[in-house]
């Protein structure tokens, strides 16, 4: 097998070059030299990245044909990487080596950053090969020292002039790909994104716009951003349509009830800290259902409801919180139910045969060279077409960093709190 660090000469000089105590010693020009060399050895290394990408996909084409999100699974699973982001990552690789080598080369010997390589492939997406060929020969004589956005800037313009009957076409393609996501953020707050067409935003923004100056004038004291933020909910959540009601699950412990200060856990999102479970109880209505977890928080029963199948059901999705793919967060309510061990083989309905998976990993389990066991409830062992295992734990529904566990069972309970309709 190739040893990598051997063959690239990896023997500690670099590290040594490149010390705080050799950083420190350097004036202000040799620092400036440094910087310039460190990015241009970053970007030969980014070169050397994008070809093997592209590479693996190509390894894996009977696999993913299309957008190459199995050969994507692979990496990210091995990079500890997203699979939105590993998707990414190997889908702009094989544009870029296929269409735009001339673009690996200039990467490859520093002329220019990653970031413009990505943004020559993203921009031209919706080109013909032959006009992105063109937009890349003329980038890349006129403008590499540009600032990104100035980089940006210039491929859209003459993306326009290149190809000015193909504005509508464009526009269409990109239109077909509008979407909503929600990106988790530091201490229980979120990032709701919307991407659409530019009038529909713009009008989407000056409505709330509108309604956060009303409240300003009428005496509110909060600043215009954080009143258009509340402008926004009110519209989703408690303006228009009526007919779809949504539901918001709250794991907390018991002792939450009894006034301990305590966060929880909020289905779809993570950890809360409690004066949101606080407000969460005072301003919804909300029903309390037990659940029965072992010590450290993991779920062992949930209590009988209605029909075993809806309380199975349940209870896989309050254990694995999310698709059981590493590196996948998509929320378990959003996943189906997989057998581990496939029911046409045997394999039994019941928590030690059933996991989360997202539509996509389900599909991918059924792939060649693709295997998945769990070895007790909950626990998933995955082995890629390489032989490389990952395994994916559930995670407790409450986390106790600096509490000792207790000795004996802890009932801990799920708050259901049920919001007005939503206008979707």
């Amino acid at each position: 097998m190739l040893d990598l660090r051997e063959s690239a000469g990896f023997d500690g000089k670099i590290e040594h070059m490149f010390s705080a105590e050799v950083i420190a010693e350097m004036s202000d020009v040799e620092t400036l030299d440094l910087l310039r060399e460190l990015e241009r050895r970053q970007a030969a290394l980014d070169a050397a990245k994008v070809r093997a990408l592209a590479h693996m996909a190509r390894l894996r084409p009977d696999l993913d044909a299309g957008g190459h999100r199995f050969a994507g699974a692979e990496v990210g699973a091995a990079l500890t990487w997203t699979p939105a982001q590993a998707a990414t990552q190997v889908t702009r690789a094989v544009r870029l080596t296929t269409l735009f080598p001339t673009t690996v080369d200039a990467l490859a010997t520093g002329r220019i950053d990653l970031a413009r390589a990505h943004a020559l492939a993203e921009i031209t997406a919706t080109l013909s090969d032959e006009h992105a060929r063109e937009v890349e020969t003329w980038i890349l004589a006129r403008h590499e020292h540009k600032t990104i956005a100035g980089w940006r800037q210039a491929l859209r313009a003459k993306k326009d002039r290149i190809d000015p009957d193909g504005a509508d076409r464009r526009r269409e393609l990109r239109r077909r790909e509008r979407r909503v996501d929600l990106y988790v953020a530091e201490d229980g707050m979120a990032h709701f994104d919307v991407y659409d067409t530019g009038e529909r935003l713009r009008a989407v923004y000056l409505v709330v716009d509108k309604m956060a100056r009303t409240m300003r004038a009428h005496g509110s004291p909060e600043t215009l951003d954080t009143l258009r933020a509340d402008a926004l909910y009110d519209l989703v959540v408690h303006g228009g349509g009526r007919g779809v009601t949504v539901e918001l699950q709250v794991a907390v412990p018991y002792t939450v009830l009894l006034g301990a200060n305590l966060g929880g856990t909020l289905d779809g999102y993570g950890s809360v800290p409690n004066i949101t479970i606080r407000e969460l109880i005072s301003e919804h209505d909300t029903h309390w259902r037990r659940i029965l977890t072992d010590p450290v928080g993991k779920v062992l029963e949930v209590s009988t409801r209605r029909h075993p199948g809806a309380d199975l059901t349940r209870h896989i999705r309050l254990r694995d919180q999310t698709c059981r793919f590493p590196g996948c967060h998509r929320p378990a309510v959003s996943c189906e139910l997989d057998h581990t061990i496939p029911h046409s083989h045997g394999g039994t309905t019941s928590a030690p045969n059933l996991g989360c998976l997202c539509l996509f990993h389900h599909k991918l389990k059924d792939q060649p060279g693709w295997r998945l066991k769990q070895t007790r409830p909950g626990l998933f062992i995955w082995t890629t077409p390489t032989g490389e295992t990952h395994t994916v734990d559930q995670e407790p529904l409450i986390h106790y960093d600096d509490t000792p566990a207790p000795r004996q069972r802890d009932t801990r309970q799920l708050a259901t709190v049920r919001e007005e309709p939503a206008p979707f």
